[in-house]
């Protein structure tokens, strides 16, 4: 699957690299344990979006998916996520052709898609993830939450070694592609804002995964190592959304993840662009 629209004069695509849908669809508490029993629904509609965008400096994309041969989440999600090949293809992007992978951070289902293979799966890409979090994932990873990430993470900053740039908060990476301050879900995440002709995007990753996270921003995940820090980080990302109109790209959101966020009581809501 694959969504194409304009950032100003900065040409995007939404490629899917899976939506795992009924009955593989994860269960809310599993992700949000602390929250009450939700009367309506009991899973949570997990999709993996990956953004393309053309610069002036060339192609590039906000985060890889989990990568084609996937068994880490159970047998059967395998066939329904690593598809971002197939969706690169039907939209007609290249591999070969794409000039930088941007990570929010490197969880494996942001990051295998970029390495999975063993090799790089864009051999002409320059790639950049924020300065903390290379650090963190190449240190000393206890925490047990971070496990099953720590393999994809240090593999893609072995594979691209002299070729994956650390970049700063508020750092332009690319021409019209900037870094925002989003750290919490892990030590370096990342929203990316993309910007041109008065239009702007924000790329809030793992910012949240569901629209309950809206509602009550003070939900966290198992896999937000520092939650204090998380949830401060969404509600400020949601709070600039809603005040400054910006459309959001939700990389967990179902297809595209495209959207607004608007202030609700003392919450936010969710309002899909398609």
């Amino acid at each position: 699957m694959f969504f194409r629209f304009a950032v100003g004069v900065l040409e995007c695509v939404v490629v899917s690299d899976g939506q795992p849908g009924p009955p593989w669809e994860p269960a809310l508490s599993d992700f949000f344990p602390d929250a009450p029993p939700d009367a309506e629904r009991s899973t949570l509609t997990c999709g993996y979006n990956c953004l393309f965008v053309s610069t002036p400096d060339g192609m590039a994309v906000v985060d890889t998916g989990l990568g084609a041969s996937f068994l880490g989440y159970g047998e059967y999600i395998e066939p329904l996520v690593g598809r971002l090949g197939d969706g690169m293809k039907a939209s007609g992007l290249s591999r070969s052709e794409l000039a930088a992978v941007v990570f929010t951070h490197l969880h494996q289902d942001h990051s295998r898609g970029a390495i999975w293979s063993g090799q790089v799966t864009f051999p002409a890409a320059t790639a950049y993830a924020h300065a903390s979090e290379v650090a963190f994932w190449s240190g000393s990873v206890d925490l047990p939450s971070a496990q099953p990430h720590l393999e994809a993470a240090r593999e893609t900053i072995r594979l691209y070694g002299a070729k994956l740039r650390p970049f700063e908060y508020d750092a332009e990476i690319l021409p019209g592609v900037r870094a925002v301050a989003a750290a919490g879900h892990t030590p370096g995440h990342s929203a990316i804002l993309l910007q041109s002709q008065g239009e702007r995007l924000l790329c809030v990753g793992d910012t949240f995964y569901d629209p309950l996270q809206l509602t009550d921003p003070t939900l966290a995940t198992p896999w937000d190592l520092d939650v204090p820090a998380s949830i401060a980080s969404r509600r400020v990302l949601l709070e600039r959304a809603a005040d400054e109109r910006l459309l959001v790209h939700a990389y967990h959101l179902p297809f595209p993840g495209l959207g607004h966020v608007q202030r609700a009581g003392n919450g936010f809501s969710w309002k899909p662009l398609t």
